[in-house]
């Protein structure tokens, strides 16, 4: 029973493992805007599904999780509040027009280059530290 118990454990965070954060990159209006957009690709390399959460970093105040939906010929922002499903085997593009993470508060200047740490939170592979590379400017942080 113990070897069982040893074993399950140190299974438990390969689950993480079977998610790949692909090219995280800010995108912001210019070098001193307070809000930007996040865009990543999650592969799920898993059999088992699992959904991101949260994304949480200390060089904003909030950062949230949005999709983009046409409505009457307008593009709107949407909050993704039961977080963003990754299907086994499948994986989910954060992108200009799609989904994305609204970085709101920039508590500093983000000029290209710029390394900003943030934590991704999954139910099942829980937290997964990733690092988004600020690059050139882009309208309204898209």
């Amino acid at each position: 029973m113990r070897a069982f118990v040893i074993a399950l454990a140190l299974a438990t965070p390969a689950a993480a493992h079977d998610l790949r954060i692909e090219k995280p990159v800010l995108r912001v209006a210019s070098p001193v805007s307070k809000t930007g957009a996040g865009y990543m690709v999650i592969r799920n390399t898993g059999r088992t599904a699992d959904t991101l959460l949260s994304v949480a970093t200390d060089a904003s105040n909030r950062s949230d999780l949005h999709g983009t939906i046409q409505s009457g010929g307008v593009m709107k922002m949407r909050a993704q509040a039961d977080g963003v499903p990754i299907a086994p085997g499948g994986r989910v593009v954060f992108a200009p027009g799609g989904l994305h993470i609204m970085f709101i508060g920039l508590k500093k200047p983000v000029p290209p280059g710029t390394k900003v740490p943030a934590r991704l939170t999954f139910a099942r592979a829980g937290a997964i530290d990733v690092v988004f590379t600020a690059e050139g400017f882009s309208p309204a942080g898209g």
